[in-house]
């Protein structure tokens, strides 16, 4: 490269053209850029009045010879520096029409030496031809137009230099506005980088702009694209880029090139490694234009269905549904709806199969929602859902059997209307969520005329107020001797929960005073909680019964036969799987965990207790029996496995089963007839398998064991090594009946929880007796931390008690992340504290 020191000035004098390529982004700058820019142009004309030495360094122009060029046709690409370029001509533009007002001859003066070639005809004339994109709105400004192509970016620009200079023009300093003109031309320095004819220019642009992540993920993947196509590029991005480009802003673009991979990359594809993706699919067509043309042309058929996504038809079915999941900001199932109005395209999907398939989804992420589910595996749960959906099958019944498997968490009809009872809905998910399911509800009832639910004014009213007066503690003291633990576990209950446009009117009145505003209000609900002569429990929950029928009506719910994996209780698969294993072959406490949902650990207690045909031919991954954790000899081991040798298992030369004979937990799937083999990993030594087992710790592994099955023993023995691989330390109690991850803080041993055979505790009354957890503020944090795991809902008035929940529920990964993540919250904070 060849760089110098250059000014706007002498960088486009002579007949010259600088030309800014196809893959270059549109003209991006805004407001502030404009602003800081004119601040610096302002404060160097203030040097040349008061001439003071005045310069600015502005940046670097990276320039290239375009292909064609030849003496007398004087033609350059712009790699790098295009937006600056781009603003500083709109300035001269700017000035050229200012000063034209009051002496015509500005407008030569400037256009024949800065702006146009004089001598050359169509787009030859412009000294600067931006890319597609900006090209008519940029020409407009040059020939001086001052109609509606002057639009966009461009013409803001143009039209805020205009502005600063009536501004600044003062009548009584006649060279004001040449001085700036001086400024742009001949102050701002830059630093003119010329490359060789030879080299890559793309290849040199990304290196420039992909440094500090400086253009987004889409600017990039346009640039590799229209660097693969060097003779079709121009057809290509006026047929196909640029009314994509115009069909959606920044934001949808994005989108739109993370659904495309999805779709051809199912839950492999990464949202925040869009550009890379997308370069390995460019990169399978090879330098097939054809392909890559093709490639452009299905962005294209996708973006029009993004469009139908995010600005869809309410007056259709289909629309109306998509607007609900928009609204429910479910973002996360774009990639399932791309694929059904795909397959509808196509005429592989029927509206009315399109329609229950929407519908379904809605019912997934809102019955999650009101069961207090986390939405944090939902993106990959769709990604999966969208490489199901095929031609093969009607959409709604692949959506269906798809999101019924009780690991999904989609509850029954039973589990939701228990959710509408007990759970506190109020503190889950997003207040605009929370409308629209109530909203949902309100549509259900048989209005007259309807009422608008939209506004900002309708918000969500708790009819037993959230801050009880002493009137209405004495109305729940009837039914409950302590009336305020009565009201935490009732009031954020869905049975208590209404929409309102008088909520700051409402506040904490008495009931029968509420009652006279709901009587007067247009929402259909309200008109039903007014005909109760009180408002308590029992008729907080026979509220919540009823919308509960209204919602499972709305809300279809999953299939309910043969919804496998939850948590199983019992060893049988275990069992049949020894049972299958054939002669001569061994396989080990990792496989058998592996293919049970298990932990090692838990497989070898469980094993050592019980007699299982076949036991005694599980090994450790290695070959061998378990070492306890001591040093074993050879001939001890060769005596140990004297018995599999008789069977005709052969021994390696350090007397260890050979692996050739070894039965993998997907070979052992395979043999059991199991859908789920291929899933199924390769394991080599699982830790656990040659842990010495203290008493204490095997009693607490058997009866975890046997109270909660190999799912949750494995969960719970995940937990606890990942505790202690970050230091901590594991007490089991006396006769192994619990055990606690605790940190050791000089005399003191704290936990945040502690595990029994069928309960995980939360030991609020022991931590509120500890620093810092004397503060209930931070037992409240611990409480909402876990409180953020489906299954878990810890009521705010236990903060000095000992609640807990399910042990089995750590068998569900979204509920062991959550709580391996507050048991992480609280050795930070503890030992921050010591």
């Amino acid at each position: 490269m060849k760089a110098s020191q250059t000014t706007l000035r002498d960088l486009i004098k002579g007949e010259l053209q600088l030309l800014v390529p196809l893959y270059q982004r549109p003209y991006a700058w805004e407001n502030d850029h404009l602003q800081r820019l004119w601040t610096d142009i302002t404060q160097q004309a203030d040097l040349l009045q008061s001439s003071q030495r005045a310069g600015h360094f502005l940046g670097s122009v990276v320039l290239a010879p375009a292909p064609d060029l030849v003496p007398g046709n004087s033609q350059w690409i712009v790699v790098d520096g295009q937006q600056r370029l781009t603003t500083l001509l709109l300035a001269l533009c700017a000035l050229r029409d200012h000063q034209a007002a009051e002496d015509p001859g500005h407008r030569d003066r400037i256009n024949d030496l800065h702006l146009v070639n004089r001598y050359q005809q169509g787009e030859r004339r412009y000294r600067l031809l931006p890319t597609q994109a900006d090209r008519q709105a940029f020409t407009a400004c040059v020939d001086g137009a001052n109609d509606e192509r002057v639009s966009g970016r461009v013409g803001t620009a143009y039209q805020f230099f205009r502005q600063k200079l009536v501004e600044i023009d003062d009548p009584a300093d006649l060279h004001d506005i040449h001085r700036v003109e001086l400024v742009i031309l001949d102050q701002l320095d830059l630093v003119q980088i010329v490359v060789e004819k030879e080299d890559n220019v793309f290849r040199i642009f990304e290196s420039i702009n992909n440094t500090g992540m400086k253009l987004s993920q889409v600017d990039l993947i346009r640039n590799y694209v229209f660097m693969c196509l060097p003779t079709r590029g121009a057809d290509v991005y006026e047929r196909y880029w640029l009314p994509t480009q115009q069909l959606l802003d920044a934001k949808g673009l994005d989108q739109l090139m993370y659904l495309v991979l999805v779709l051809a990359r199912g839950d492999e594809a990464q949202y925040n490694d869009v550009y890379r993706g997308h370069q390995e699919l460019l990169g399978e067509m090879g330098e097939d234009e054809e392909k890559i043309e093709q490639y452009v042309r299905e962005l294209a058929r996708r973006a029009r269905q993004l469009d139908q996504i995010l600005r869809p038809d309410e007056k259709t079915e289909i629309g109306a549904r998509i607007a609900f999941l928009n609204d429910f900001k479910a973002t996360t199932a774009y990639p399932v709806i791309m694929r059904l109005l795909e397959l509808r395209e196509q005429g592989d999907a029927t509206d009315e199969e399109v329609v229950m398939a929407l519908q379904l989804i809605e019912s997934f992420v809102v019955r999650r929602l009101v069961g207090r589910v986390t939405s944090a595996n939902l993106n990959r749960i769709f990604q999966r859902l969208t490489g199901q959906l095929t031609a093969d099958q009607p959409v709604n019944e692949t959506v269906q059997v798809e999101l019924s498997p009780a690991r999904l968490y989609w509850s029954s009809d039973e589990e939701f209307r228990r959710d509408f009872a007990e759970k506190s809905f109020y503190w889950q998910g997003a207040r605009s969520q929370q409308k629209l399911v109530l909203r949902r509800l309100e549509e259900s009832y048989p209005a007259k005329e309807r009422a608008d639910l939209s506004g900002k004014q309708i918000t969500i009213e708790h009819v037993l107020p959230q801050s009880p007066t002493d009137a209405w503690l004495r109305e729940l003291a009837v039914e409950s001797s302590n009336p305020k633990l009565l009201h935490s576990e009732l009031v954020h209950t869905l049975g208590n929960l209404t929409l309102s446009g008088y909520n700051s009117e409402l506040g904490n009145i008495p009931f029968e005073q509420k009652k006279e505003f709901f009587l007067r209000s247009g929402i259909e609900m309200n008109q039903q909680i007014a005909t109760e002569t009180r408002w308590g429990k029992a008729e907080i929950l026979a509220r919540a019964g009823e919308l509960a029928d209204r919602a499972i009506e709305i809300w279809p719910g999953p299939l309910t036969a043969d919804r496998g994996g939850a948590p199983s209780r019992d060893w049988t698969l275990l069992t049949q799987a020894l049972a299958a294993l054939p002669p001569a072959t061994w396989t080990s406490y990792s496989d058998l965990a592996e293919l049970i949902g298990s932990h090692a650990l838990p497989v070898r207690v469980y094993l050592d207790r019980e007699s299982v045909l076949n036991g005694h031919r599980v090994l450790t991954s290695d070959g061998e029996p378990p070492t306890e954790g001591r040093s074993v000899s050879r001939v001890e081991l060769r005596q140990a496995m004297g018995a599999l040798q008789a069977e005709g298992i052969e021994l390696d030369e350090l007397g260890r089963a050979q692996a050739a004979q070894r039965i993998t937990a997907r070979e052992l799937a395979t043999l059991l007839g199991l859908p789920s083999a291929e899933s199924l990993r390769e394991l080599e030594l699982a830790p656990g398998e040659h842990q010495h087992i203290a008493d204490p710790q095997r009693r607490f592994l058997e009866q975890l064991g046997e109270a909660n099955g190999p799912q949750a023993a494995g969960a719970v023995q995940r937990l606890l090594e990942h505790w202690k691989s970050g230091g901590g330390e594991i007490q089991y109690g006396s006769g192994g009946a619990s055990c606690a991850p605790v940190v050791k803080r000089g005399n003191e041993v704290l936990a945040a929880i502690r595990i029994y055979p069928k309960k995980v505790e939360i030991p609020f009354g022991t931590l509120a007796k500890r620093h810092p957890f004397d503060d209930v503020t931070v037992r409240e944090e611990l409480r909402e931390r876990l409180n953020a795991a489906p299954e878990v809902d810890i009521p705010l008035a236990k903060l000095d008690l000992y609640p807990s929940f399910r042990v089995t529920s750590l068998a569900t990964e979204s509920v062991w992340d959550v709580v391996v993540g507050c048991l992480d919250w609280f050795r930070d904070i503890v030992t921050r504290e010591a």
